[in-house]
Parts: structure tokens; C-alpha cells; sequence
């Protein structure tokens, strides 16, 4: 982008700047003056920073010298390099979201610009102006009928678009089982913000859904809709983040960090599965998307549409306090109506010899049948490689990473045991490194493993793969969701890429491998999140014009969460009970939770900094009559990685305001201490 050169000038100014990197506070710069009327709040300006220069944004308007804090001197202040033309690339609502970010989540306010504005959407990198959107508008297809239940729930979402609200956000749950057609609702929805003369964002949980809904979109409503994402190449979102800044693009596509796309008079957020853990970023800056979009409804006035099959319990109680609205699609839009779900018990049933995996015959037997009548199946194994470990049958010793407590994973195709933490790979070794032992074996089984597995077990069968393995980018993704929606393949088996939303006509079976290590861990969160998996992974199948039949194998049939997707308990009954224990135990949505990681290269270093952080938040809860709760510290479920000890404690409190006020006091014993302390706010998982 086009940048201001200096000249001599008068008196500088005093400007504030928020750098880019995970540091506290804004940073003092000289400004020229003449440059006063082109430093914009949230404009974007180069400057020295360390040995360095770099971008960073105006927080504030410029003041004179005599302004400057107390304790900075002028002589220590570097100057401004350059100013970037064109105004504020940060537009106001997303600044005030930004701001609201880094106070909620506790995270440096450079840091989550950053996200919201990367450099590359910028041009910085290369210099290059952005080129405008060139070729003809899409060509709309006349919309699909609505069913009545479709109609009756567009009805009540109009209803709660339309309701008045001032400086509050308008939320409406859209509950919809799985092919109810609630995309249909979207695309009715989008149409009538657009012909207001509004914007419309669509969130979706995974890269991989946004080809099939880019398309879906630009069909349904005869525009240009913009993508947002971070696997897009630098060029591209440089010419979309102006195409959406100058208002040429008025509906954008994308993942989390889509919720800080700059779109112009933003009257419709859509986030699609709700649920999905993904929309919680994981490192650096920890956000909810789905948060933040109801954040940013208070900020603009667009109405929010969370859509779901499986709702979190967070949106549920939402809707129970009140608080959001509630449209409901009881019935799939498919003659076949939901899929038959069938339990395989493991214990029972007899396996097929020769088999990595654990697979039943009658399970075989159903993909070959599934297949000769012209069907596809969908197979979902929630583990990548050919097996999860190595072993020695002599002595016992599993192949673990250096630099992670976890076992390598053994890769039998590029022979290699490759670490899914830190991406450490070596050789498969001839013998035991510790008792020079030759029987070495795999135990387990991952998707690589099925892949060999199955078409020698089915002559013929044609297989595709859905895992991080083997879609390596955006456009290998789109090659294997075409493929196989093209009827290319028989069988498309994978991890929880498959889970997502994905609509394939053809697709008449689900297999579920193994269902157990879904229940297995340490989470509050793990009997709602493996319904979740389920119910959507199920949802797959009949969603053409043949009936759906889904096979869960499992060693534990009788479990709870089995027993509400083969129907013999209702969801109802189920999360009710969940909801009952979270409330009684004071976590979300009832309590507010935030972890403290604590890292170091030695684990007792590690523990110490956590020991003395918690002392003082502990004796802050003392004085504020116990009303905080302080778990741990512990080690880390994952106690290593790449080579770092990690060691946890968890906060909770019903009261926001006495959990954020013991995450300053956290923040200031760190700094003091000058160690590592990472907040997460609302973690999405406390395993």
C-alpha cells in the first residue's frame, strides 16, 4: 500500500502504536506534523521497533509533546518512517472488537490486530497495490421451495431480526438436524440483508467447508462472495481486504478470523455449526469467533444466526435465560429421513483377521453391500498414520518423542514414527534402541492403516483419504471433496475433517470405527463433545435420495452417549443431566473458567512460577470471601512439548468481573518475575 515519505517539519507530535507482537501496551513515537491529518486511528504506520521496523496500528489521535507520559523522555522516543495512504484500514466496529478483545481475553492489543489485520492483507510484504475484482457477477440459481417447517422457522427468524434492540445483540438459535436444510435458511436470509443494502458474514469451522458454501452462496445469491481464511495466498487477501474495505464485496465466506473481516454496514453474522470446538483459536491470541460475533452484533446491530444440530450447552442456557431466540427444523428435507444407527459390539461380534483396525465382519459386509448397490460409504477413524505406536514385545518400550511426553506415530508409507505435536520424524528402527530386541510391533490403527486395509479385504473398492496427512493444500482439499462427491471413489475414509458439515448425495453408509476414544478425556466437556462428533459424523449419511444406515462399533454399547444416538434415550434426558452437573459444579455455562499455562525448559522451574503466581490469586480470593476458586497448579495433560514443560492451573469463579480481576494480578506477578504465562479465557478444553 502506498506509504507517506518524511520531510522536514515542525515540532513533532506524540503517537500511539500498538505493535504487532505479543506485548502489553501501546508504544510513544514521534510524528511529524504535517503528517497529523493522515495518521488515522487504525491506520497503519512503519516503525522502529528493536533492530527492526515494522508495521504497527494508531490506537489514538496524535497529541503534542507536552502530553508525553511521566518517565518517558523524549530523547528516548524513535520516529515514525512512514505513514500508510488511504485512511484507517481498521474500521471502527472492528477496533472497538479488537479492544474488547484484548480486555476480555487478557491478550496484547498488537497481538489480536494482528489477527484481525495480517500484514499480508496489507500488501506489506511485496509493496504491491491491490488489484480490483475483475469478471462477470455470478449468475443467481432460482431459490429451492421451502418446506413448511422451513418457512415457519424463516418466520420467527425474521421475527427476531426485526426486533429492536438498541446496543444489545440480536442472537436467534437455529437448531436444525442434520440435512434440515438449514443452509437454505442462510442463503433466504442473506438475500434480504443484501436487498437492505447490508453486508453478510458466514463463519464455518473448518477451511475445508468454505469451497462448497463459496459456491453454494455465489449461486444462491448472484454475487461475488469474498473468501476469508488463512491457508489464501498473500495476493489474494490483499485484493479482498480492499475489495471488502471499499465495500465491492458485500458477503464473505470464511473461518474464525473472519469475524474481523472489514465488511462495510454489517447486517448478518451466520455462524455455522456453532458448536464446533474450532471456532476457539488455541495459541497465541486464544478468541471464541463465535463469541466475538455476538460481540460485534452489540457494535453494528446485525442480527446473528447460530446454527446448529447439535447445540452447545452455552447457546442452549442462552436460550433458556431468554437471552437468545430459538428456530427450530425437527425433520430432514430427504424422503429417507435421518439414518438408521446400528451399534457393533466388538465384544460380540466376529472380526476380520489380518486387520490393523479393529473390524467387524458385519461391517464389511455392509460397506461391500453399500457399494454393489451403487452407494458410497464414509468411514471415520479419529487417528492419523498406520498405527499410534511402536512397540517392543521383548521388553515393552514404546517409541516416544524427544521432546513431547507422547508416542511417536508410526507412518508405515514414508517409514517413518512421526511426533503429531511438534512434527519430529525419524526412521523405523531395525531393532529395540533399549534391549536391542527385534520384535517390533504396531499396535492401533489410523486412517493410513484402512487405507491399505480395505480395498485388499474388497477387491476393486476405490478409497480416498481425508486427514492432515494427506491434504496438504487448499487445493489438494478441494481435488479430494470433488473427487468424491464426482463418485470417483467408493469409500472416503478419514478423522474429524469428515465430522463437518460435508453434503454428499451419495453417501448411503457411515462407519464409525471406534467410538470409545471419544469418551475418554479428562474434560468436563467430553460426554457433550462426543455426542456432538456422532450425531454429525451420522448425520452424513441419507442425505440423497436413498435412505442412511450408520454403523458404530464400540467395546462399550452400553455407554450413555451410545444409547442417546441409537434413540433409546433422548437428548433431552441426557444433556439435561450434564446441564444439572456443570451447574452444580460451577463450570460453563453456569461459571467462568480461565487457564494459567505456565513453560519452561525445567519442569520444577515451571511449577515454581505457578506456585508463586497462585499464591497470590489465592490470597485475593481470601479477601474477596472465597468467591474464586483455584485449581492446581498440575502438570499439563500434555506435560511436554517441543521440548518445553508445561504446567497448568485452573480458575473459576460465576463472577466475571473477580475472574478477570485475578488475571491482572496473574499478569503483574509474571511480569515482575519475568516468566512465561499464557491466559486462556473460556478454554474450550481443560485436558
Amino acid at each position: 500500500m502506498d506509504a507517506l515519505i518524511p520531510t522536514p517539519s515542525a515540532e513533532p507530535l506524540l503517537v500511539s502504536v500498538a505493535i504487532p507482537r505479543p506485548l502489553d501496551g501501546l508504544f510513544s513515537y514521534l510524528l511529524p506534523s504535517e503528517w497529523a491529518e493522515k495518521a488515522h486511528v487504525g491506520g497503519w504506520v512503519k516503525v522502529p521497533f528493536g533492530r527492526k521496523e515494522m508495521h504497527g496500528f494508531v490506537m489514538e489521535k496524535p497529541k503534542a509533546l507536552s502530553e508525553l507520559p511521566a518517565g518517558l523522555e523524549r530523547s528516548a522516543l524513535k520516529a515514525v518512517r512512514e505513514v500508510g495512504a488511504g485512511g484507517a484500514v481498521v474500521p471502527e466496529d472492528v477496533l472497538q472488537l479488537c479492544r474488547w478483545a484484548s480486555d476480555y481475553y487478557r491478550a496484547p492489543i498488537g497481538e489480536i490486530l494482528n489477527a484481525a489485520v495480517p500484514s499480508a492483507a496489507l500488501g506489506l510484504k511485496n509493496k504491491k497495490e491491490a488489484r480490483t475484482l475483475a469478471g462477470p457477477e455470478p449468475v443467481a440459481t432460482p431459490p429451492p421451495r421451502l418446506t413448511g417447517i422451513q418457512e415457519a422457522a424463516l418466520q420467527e427468524m425474521e421475527r427476531q431480526r426485526n426486533l429492536q434492540a438498541p446496543g444489545a445483540a440480536r442472537v436467534c438459535l437455529l437448531h436444525g438436524v442434520t440435512g434440515s436444510g438449514k443452509t437454505e435458511l442462510y442463503l433466504e436470509l442473506a438475500r434480504r440483508t443484501l436487498a437492505e443494502g447490508k453486508s453478510v458474514l458466514l463463519l464455518v469451522p473448518e477451511i475445508a467447508l468454505t469451497p462448497q458454501l463459496h459456491q453454494r452462496f455465489e449461486a444462491g445469491l448472484g454475487v461475488r462472495v469474498g473468501l476469508w481464511h488463512s491457508a489464501l495466498a498473500d495476493g489474494v487477501r490483499r485484493d479482498q481486504f480492499a475489495a471488502l474495505r471499499s465495500g465491492q464485496l458485500r458477503v464473505v465466506v470464511g473461518a474464525r478470523s473472519a469475524v474481523f473481516a472489514p465488511l462495510k454496514d454489517l447486517g448478518l453474522i451466520v455462524i455455522d455449526e456453532e458448536h464446533d470446538s474450532t471456532y476457539k483459536q488455541e495459541d497465541r491470541v486464544r478468541y471464541h469467533a463465535r463469541d466475538l460475533a455476538v460481540v460485534r452484533s452489540k457494535l453494528t446491530g446485525a442480527f446473528v444466526v447460530l446454527g446448529s444440530a447439535t447445540p452447545s450447552l452455552e447457546s442452549r442456557e442462552r436460550v433458556r435465560e431468554g437471552r437468545y431466540g430459538l428456530a427450530e427444523l425437527k425433520e430432514r428435507i430427504a424422503a429417507g429421513g435421518l439414518p438408521r444407527v446400528e451399534l457393533v459390539d466388538l465384544k460380540e461380534e466376529p472380526l476380520v483377521e489380518g486387520t490393523q483396525a479393529a473390524l467387524a465382519q458385519v461391517t464389511l459386509d455392509a460397506i461391500r453391500d453399500t457399494v454393489a448397490q451403487g452407494g458410497q460409504a464414509m468411514v471415520f477413524l479419529n487417528r492419523r498414520g498406520f498405527a499410534s505406536f511402536l512397540i517392543c514385545k521383548d521388553c515393552g518400550e514404546v517409541a516416544g518423542c524427544p521432546d513431547c511426553s507422547i508416542s511417536l506415530t508410526f507412518h508405515k508409507r514414508r517409514a517413518q514414527l512421526k511426533c503429531h505435536v511438534c512434527g519430529h520424524f525419524e526412521g523405523i528402527p531395525d531393532q529395540c534402541p533399549k534391549c536391542q530386541g527385534l520384535d517390533l510391533l504396531p499396535i492401533g490403527a489410523g486412517t493410513e492403516s484402512l487405507e491399505d486395509d480395505l480395498p485388499r479385504l474388497l477387491e476393486g473398492l476405490r478409497t480416498l483419504r481425508l486427514d492432515r496427512d494427506v491434504v496438504t493444500s487448499a487445493s489438494r482439499l478441494d481435488s479430494i471433496l470433488s473427487d468424491f462427491r464426482a463418485g470417483k471413489a467408493d469409500v472416503l475414509l478419514g478423522t474429524q475433517m469428515l465430522v463437518k458439515g460435508h453434503d454428499f448425495p451419495g453417501v448411503t453408509l457411515v462407519v464409525v470405527v471406534l467410538a470409545d476414544g471419544l469418551f475418554r478425556w479428562p474434560d468436563f466437556r467430553a460426554p457433550e463433545r462426543a455426542l456432538q462428533v456422532l450425531t454429525q459424523v451420522a448425520g452424513r449419511a441419507g442425505r440423497g435420495e436413498h435412505p442412511g444406515r450408520v454403523l458404530i462399533q464400540t467395546f462399550l454399547p452400553e455407554h450413555p452417549v451410545l444409547q442417546v444416538v441409537q434413540g433409546n434415550t433422548s437428548e433431552e434426558e441426557f444433556l439435561g443431566q450434564e446441564r444439572e452437573l456443570r451447574e452444580l459444579l460451577g463450570y460453563p455455562p453456569f461459571g467462568r473458567l480461565a487457564r494459567l499455562r505456565f513453560e519452561d525448559s525445567a519442569s520444577d522451574t515451571a511449577r515454581a512460577h505457578a506456585e508463586k503466581v497462585l499464591r497470590e490469586v489465592r490470597r485475593f480470593s481470601e479477601t474477596n470471601g472465597g468467591s474464586l476458586e483455584v485449581l492446581g497448579p498440575s502438570e499439563a495433560f500434555l506435560e511436554k512439548a517441543k521440548g518445553i514443560f508445561r504446567w497448568d492451573a485452573l480458575l473459576r469463579s460465576r463472577d466475571i468481573r473477580i475472574l478477570q480481576r485475578s488475571l491482572s494480578i496473574a499478569k503483574e506477578v509474571a511480569a515482575v518475575g519475568k516468566f512465561s504465562l499464557q491466559i486462556d479465557v473460556d478454554p474450550h478444553s481443560v485436558g
